[in-house]
């Protein structure tokens, strides 16, 4: 579905759900966001990297529905390569009854606890030209939807269907070699739905989630032709189960979740070679705070079975130390990511600065370490120390 038309779905759906045309409407509520940064490598990492983005919004009520617009138009460099992109970020008309809502257009929707490794959240792909340097609200891409929901106290049902397959936007090189990749065709069939019902029980605060569509991270085969070596991206549907919960115990919170998922590869990654498989990933993490300072550790394992090479594990262990001072104004955070298995790893310090209600100060260093082949491994030129700072209003 093209964005033309989804925009013609939220203009008939506001017909349908908004008062009369002579009904009052408030003021729009405008806003903008811009940030700029630029890095050198370190360690393994390869070339210089700038960013310049721009990002305006708006808000505005007309009688019970609202609309939300928001526009990101970035210039980015990477080793040497440039690119230029304008994404919708937001564009949604909403209406909101007593018990339930209806949302409309492109939005982002999170699932799932674990705020360091994605598992059951499975909705909206994410930007990997630029993800390390971008918190994960960021890197997401927004993905036209509707989106219904019903609240009754703790108990709550969301119902979302995308007319459009949502794959991550890749980086045109990994390891060395081009990437080459295809959306799958815009249809009926290619369409995902997914639901999530939530409950509390026990001190537990839990969500069931079901998801029929497809995965959004491709996988990379390699591919010899007449251009020579690359990698091409295989796309798969998957049905997958999920759970997520947490539990507070007093300044500690205790988060599970997991997912069960049947994969199928489309007809191309067939034909590179992939075949339908399952997998299970359970994930257990631990948050504490306490004053200014918050500590957190997560374990995700992921099993992979039906594959003709046999099944296949992974685990990535990974932990978060962040510390306040002035009134939250400054912070500094270290993260860790290794992947138990290969011995891959990504760490990053990060200090940031609150300057005023309008402009943050932000410093960075990141370091991958592993061999090429690997998820980390392959992103080493990406090594560096980043500074950056970022406007609001």
């Amino acid at each position: 579905m093209s964005h033309r038309a989804v925009i013609a779905l939220c203009s008939a759906a506001t017909v349908l759900l908004s008062a009369p045309m002579h009904a009052r409407a408030d003021d729009p509520q405008w806003g903008l966001k811009a940030a700029a940064g630029a890095a050198a490598p370190w360690a393994q990492g390869e070339g210089r990297s700038l960013r310049l983005t721009l990002e305006p919004s708006m808000k505005w009520r007309l009688a019970d529905v609202e609309f939300r617009v928001r526009e990101r138009i970035r210039w980015l460099e990477q080793q040497g390569m440039a690119r230029t992109d304008a994404d919708v970020r937001e564009f949604t008309a909403s209406w909101r009854g007593d018990s339930t809502s209806l949302s409309l257009g492109a939005q982002q929707i999170t699932w799932g606890r674990m705020d360091i490794v994605r598992v059951a959240d499975l909705i909206n792909p994410v930007d990997q030209h630029d993800l390390f340097v971008e918190e994960l609200p960021q890197a997401k891409l927004a993905r036209w939807m509707a989106n219904w929901e019903w609240q009754d106290g703790p108990r709550s049902l969301q119902l979302l269907m995308a007319p459009r397959p949502g794959i991550d936007r890749l980086l045109r090189q990994a390891a060395g070699l081009p990437v080459q990749a295809k959306q799958p065709d815009t249809s009926a069939a290619n369409s995902t739905w997914a639901a999530r019902y939530g409950f509390e029980a026990g001190g537990w605060s839990a969500d069931l989630m079901a998801v029929h569509g497809w995965q959004t991270s491709p996988s990379l085969v390699p591919v010899m032709d007449a251009g020579g070596l690359r990698l091409q991206a295989a796309t798969s549907k998957q049905n997958s189960l999920a759970f997520s919960a947490d539990r507070p115990l007093g300044s500690t919170v205790l988060r599970i979740e997991g997912l069960h998922a049947q994969v199928e590869p489309d007809a191309q990654a067939a034909g590179l070679g992939l075949q339908a498989h399952r997998q299970t990933t359970l994930g257990a993490g631990l948050d504490v705070r306490q004053g200014a300072w918050f500590v957190a550790g997560q374990l995700v394992a992921q099993f992979t079975s039906g594959l003709a090479t046999g099944s296949e594990h992974t685990a990535l262990l990974s932990a978060i130390v962040q510390r306040k001072w002035l009134q939250d104004r400054l912070a500094a955070r270290a993260l860790f990511i290794r992947d138990t298995r290969s011995g891959s790893s990504w760490g990053s310090l990060q200090l940031s600065f609150e300057q005023s209600a309008n402009v943050v100060l932000q410093l960075q260093a990141d370091r991958f370490r592993g061999d090429s082949s690997l998820a980390f491994g392959s992103l080493r030129n990406r090594s560096r120390i980043a500074a950056s700072v970022r406007l609001q209003y």
